[in-house]
């Protein structure tokens, strides 16, 4: 899969203003932060989605932003 091909699925976010999301990191991010809660949020974390930016990136009403889409799950 091309690198082109793999940014275009991540822009394609399945939710949308109001969903309610669970944060569900994947084991490679997991593994790149060695304390994601020292970033605001925390594994299994519950938020109602704010909006959606370009890039299918969240603003949450648990203050966060910035996530990919792609680390959360419905809740």
């Amino acid at each position: 899969m091309s690198s082109e091909t793999s940014e275009k699925k991540l822009a394609i976010c399945p939710f949308k203003v109001g969903d309610r999301v669970r944060f569900s990191p994947s084991s490679r991010t997991r593994g790149h932060y060695q304390n994601i809660e020292g970033l605001g949020i925390k594994i299994g974390e519950e938020a109602i989605i704010l909006s959606v930016k370009e890039g299918g990136y969240l603003v949450l009403s648990n203050g966060c932003e910035g996530w990919s889409w792609n680390e959360f799950v419905r809740a």
